[in-house]
């Protein structure tokens, strides 16, 4: 497949799929409305590449970078078009202040997983995240997934960020290896995982128990994270087993969800039966 040089316009939330020209110099121009997700950054644009799931409409890659991970190989397998951009041109097609480090791929979403493809067996962990819409924050709840080795993400399929851009390049490239099961109600879910044999915490500041009090030994562990601010809303938290907390006896009000998270997982994981 050969590259292309080509000029683009810039896209505040996406980069559709460009249309090809017969000329060579002209190249083509991507524009707006195709509604393809785009994903930047060489770590989470190499996975989503390297991923057989993923369909890859189209690549964009600078001459450097293009070289040095041999992507117009990766395009090609992938069946998609490339076109090599000056890193100009890349700023120019993504977002004000991207950090793109010379590679962006529109892609089509990735297939999508069903609750009862994960819930079966009950045993493992799985993360809840109810209402986080920082993009930051959840691309880093997926690497802390990923580490702790969780069945999957579970996330309501609204009020949540979209699985590409900035979530997609905190995340680097963990989106593309941990299912993640998008649901209309997160307490109606968790009653289906308790169903399914799975024994449901809730991060609370205000609550009775301690996190190691709480993981006592079990074989299937859902850990359920709330927005920054307000924390679980009231049915999710009536829908959990068990609320539980971080001992600060530095006294600090809160954490970072997702430093929170990554306290939470661990002490999980180390408890597991």
């Amino acid at each position: 497949m050969r590259p292309t040089k080509s000029r683009g316009t810039k896209s505040h939330t996406e980069i559709s799929a460009p249309r090809s020209t017969k000329s060579k110099n002209r190249g083509s121009k991507p524009g707006h409305g195709l509604g393809n997700q785009v994903i930047w950054g060489q770590h989470a644009a190499i996975a989503a590449l390297e991923n057989p799931k993923r369909t890859i409409h189209h690549v964009y890659a600078s001459p450097k970078t293009a070289a040095r991970l041999k992507i117009e190989s990766l395009a090609a397998q992938k069946k998609a078009k490339l076109d090599i951009l000056d890193p100009s041109e890349l700023d120019r097609l993504l977002p004000d202040g991207t950090s793109h480090q010379g590679l962006a791929v529109s892609c089509a979403p990735l297939p999508q997983t069903f609750l009862d493809e994960i819930t079966s067996p009950a045993k493992g962990l799985i993360l809840v995240l109810d209402q986080i819409t920082d993009p930051h924050n959840v691309g880093a709840m997926f690497r802390l997934a990923k580490a702790f080795n969780a069945k999957a993400v579970i996330m309501q399929s609204r009020h949540a960020p979209p699985l590409f851009g900035a979530t997609a390049k905190v995340a680097v490239g963990t989106l593309e290896t941990v299912p993640t099961v998008l649901v209309t109600n997160i307490a109606n879910t968790l009653l289906s995982l308790q169903n399914a044999g799975w024994r449901v915490t809730g991060l609370a500041g205000e609550a009775n128990i301690s996190l190691e009090q709480a993981f006592q030994r079990s074989d299937a562990e859902v850990v359920v994270m709330g927005a920054e601010g307000p924390g679980l809303r009231p049915r999710v938290r009536d829908c959990c087993d068990q609320l539980a907390k971080i001992p600060m006896p530095g006294g600090a009000e809160s954490l970072n969800v997702s430093t929170a998270a990554a306290i939470a997982l661990y002490e999980a994981v180390r408890n597991l039966a």
